[in-house]
């Protein structure tokens, strides 16, 4: 199995490999209370199984709540985000392309590597810098504060 890691809070691990002929990556993922995600799109679908724990997902202008059970499928370029407004953590089981696989492997570093607190500006910025190489969308400090989600 491949090692934990942190992408700006949330956790990873690839539980397929990387590969070129490969169709789809299988991933795990785990947020602990108070970790967020960004709003964002990206061409590439993605589906979501809350393993444990509560997660809330903002799709369509709302928050809804998600729960050990449920399942949600994000369409390409939908925008969404994500927070863990529990006290527990959430894992989830991820499904996406390859290619969203190997941008989170290209962005992630070792979990046990990251030192506790907000990340540093130099991984923000490298996070920035490859989500446009990939051509994924990122919304503004102000579009996520709208949401409720504060940055920095």
């Amino acid at each position: 199995m491949s090692e934990v890691l942190d992408v700006l809070g949330p956790r990873l691990q690839h539980l397929t490999a990387l590969s070129d002929n490969q169709d789809y990556c299988l991933m795990k993922g785990e947020l602990f209370p108070g970790v967020f995600v960004p709003v964002h799109s990206h061409e590439d679908r993605e589906t979501f199984v809350v393993i444990s724990g509560e997660i809330e997902a903002w799709l369509d202008g709302a928050w809804s709540v998600y729960r050990a059970g449920d399942t949600l499928d994000i369409a390409p370029n939908r925008k969404h985000a994500w927070r863990n407004a529990s006290g527990e953590p959430v894992t989830l089981l991820i499904a996406s392309t390859m290619k969203m696989g190997k941008f989170f492997k290209e962005i992630g570093r070792p979990a046990a590597s990251v030192p506790p607190g907000p990340p540093e500006p130099a991984a923000v910025g490298n996070f920035v810098q490859t989500a446009i190489s990939y051509g994924y969308w990122l919304g503004t400090p102000e579009e996520n504060a709208a949401i409720g989600l504060m940055m920095g």
